[in-house]
């Protein structure tokens, strides 16, 4: 969680504060501080777990809100069977997968 990345412990909501719940009775300032350093000890292994989940979640180029949710243009290489087709970039180097005609768009210039 975010939370977690920033300051190394979950969020406790005031209602939790409020109304004791069984996380805030049995908390130990001892063992908390134990605890916690061991989550620093393990932070690298914890960011380079979140970007990887970053990369695998990712939508190709797209950097922010307002930018284009798709890449290309693409040329069409070769039409494998009907609706499915392999592409290739405007280099000349082909994708290594086929696209099924559902995910193109035309690219008007």
């Amino acid at each position: 969680m975010p939370y977690n990345l920033c300051f190394g412990t979950e969020a406790v909501i005031p209602i939790d504060i409020g109304v004791p719940s069984h996380r805030v009775q049995t908390f130990d300032s001892n063992t908390n501080d134990e605890k916690l350093r061991n989550n620093l000890d393990l932070l690298p292994e914890v960011r380079d777990e979140t970007m990887l989940n970053i990369e695998a979640a990712g939508k190709g180029p797209q950097q922010n809100k307002l930018s284009p949710l798709w890449e290309g243009p693409y040329l069409v290489a070769a039409m494998v069977k009907p609706g499915t087709f392999k592409l290739k970039d405007a280099e000349g180097k082909m994708l290594p997968r086929t696209w099924n005609i559902d995910n193109l768009r035309k690219y008007y210039q």
